[in-house]
């Protein structure tokens, strides 16, 4: 099974509303790829899982009560990203053998969360590593992976490609600084490392990323291997 997954950061598609536009024209991205034959994509919760955790928390809701707040909310998203696909699971599965299994049925698996403490980076590299996958494409609002937060700091370094252990080190130095700007949790990067899976860090607002990495193994942004 020739297989890639796809982890579409929630602050793609879901902002103030859901860019519809743009999910309409991944979906028409995807179709139009014939190097893959099955896709893995998980959707994160977004602007409506923030929205929802922030609020509660000035209420003191324990984390764990958050936490499947934002898996929900991703599901929801999940939900909506299927809309835009044929050939696709109409249920959104809740853990990685049900999506595994579905990519037997499907092209194209959509999914958001699974259970508290893991993110949808964590998600989508279980996913590759249980489907064998050695392609993961981390799409983001930011062009790559930096040295530190871009949008705050203009002197922050584009990294072009880093080392699992290079960028693990950064993800823990980035998680317990100021101003956190965590590009994918530690987790998340040692499950690539150890199922060695090459992961993309690109924009994901460019169309073109994709087509480059599915086609070329090539990107504008960030290469983690």
């Amino acid at each position: 099974m020739n297989s890639v997954v796809i982890s579409l950061g929630g602050s793609i598609i879901s902002k103030e509303r859901l860019n519809l536009k743009l999910m309409e024209e991944f979906s028409e991205t995807m179709k139009s790829i014939s190097t893959y034959d099955k896709f893995g994509i998980v959707v994160g919760g977004g602007k409506l899982a923030r929205t929802y955790i922030s609020d509660l928390k000035k209420y003191n809701v324990n984390d764990n009560i958050l936490d499947e707040i934002g898996i929900n909310a991703t599901r929801i998203n999940a939900l909506a990203m299927t809309t835009f696909f044929d050939d696709v699971n109409s249920k959104i599965p809740t853990n990685i053998n049900d999506a595994a299994e579905m990519l037997h049925n499907y092209r194209y698996v959509v999914m958001g969360g699974t259970e508290p403490g893991h993110t949808t980076d964590t998600v989508s590299t279980l996913l590759a590593e249980r489907i064998g996958s050695k392609v993961l494409i981390n799409a983001t609002s930011v062009d790559g992976v930096y040295s530190s937060d871009p949008k705050i700091d203009n002197d922050a370094k584009k990294f072009s490609k880093l080392s699992y252990n290079e960028a693990i080190s950064l993800s823990i130095k980035n998680s317990t600084g100021a101003g956190t700007n965590v590009f994918m949790d530690i987790t998340s990067l040692t499950i690539a490392k150890r199922a060695g899976i090459k992961i993309f860090v690109i924009n994901g607002f460019d169309l073109n990323e994709y087509k480059n990495i599915l086609y070329n193994e090539k990107c504008g942004g960030t290469v983690i291997s």
